[in-house]
């Protein structure tokens, strides 16, 4: 599958259907974590998130896209590392770790369909995205394939995981930070 998909900048018509692939991909890998009615809001959201979307294209933020003929499988979203402001965090930006520590690249997404799992989908869009750049990200603790992925590809956690809120309440979002230029994962 991977030969025949092509990994590209996004374009104002792929919005909706990234969004679509954002929010399958959260039931795919979030399912049996998070209300069934909190993906339904996230899935009945997006028209009105398509304007904010668009207007990422062409920013300071790099937006790409798995692209199978036309059939989305994968979106990932990286740029200049946001604040705690920026990101509704109540306290720094980390214990753990202060912004001076950080990279400033953040990867804020990197979601692929479940069909596209181990096919190196989501190593092409981090690698469209970061490169081999020091890059910083926040993952779902209890998703222990995207943890393991982003550790591949040079990530290491940085501090404990942070409690969530809200409908993501008894989760935990980790810190993992990619501080070397690294080779692009090969194993």
């Amino acid at each position: 599958m991977p030969e025949s998909v092509t990994v590209r900048p996004a374009a104002p018509g792929d919005v909706e259907a990234l969004l679509r692939v954002k929010a399958r991909s959260w039931r795919e890998a979030y399912g049996a974590l998070l209300p069934s009615a909190y993906l339904d809001a996230v899935e009945a959201r997006i028209p009105e998130d398509v304007p904010a979307w668009t207007a990422l294209i062409g920013s300071d933020r790099d937006l790409w896209v798995a692209d199978d003929g036309g059939r989305l499988l994968g979106v990932a979203l990286a740029g200049p590392r946001r604040s705690a402001a920026e990101t509704g965090r109540t306290g720094a930006d980390d214990a753990a770790a202060s912004p001076a520590d950080l990279p400033e690249v953040e990867l804020m997404v990197l979601y692929v369909l479940a069909e596209a799992y181990g096919t190196g989908l989501g190593a092409r869009l981090l690698d469209a995205v970061v490169g081999d750049r020091p890059a910083m990200l926040r993952v779902l603790a209890e998703n222990p394939r995207a943890v393991a992925f982003y550790a591949k590809h040079g990530f290491a956690a940085v501090g404990a995981p942070e409690p969530m809120t809200g409908p993501w309440a008894g989760l935990h979002e980790q810190l993992m930070v990619r501080r070397l230029p690294h080779d692009g994962g090969a194993a």
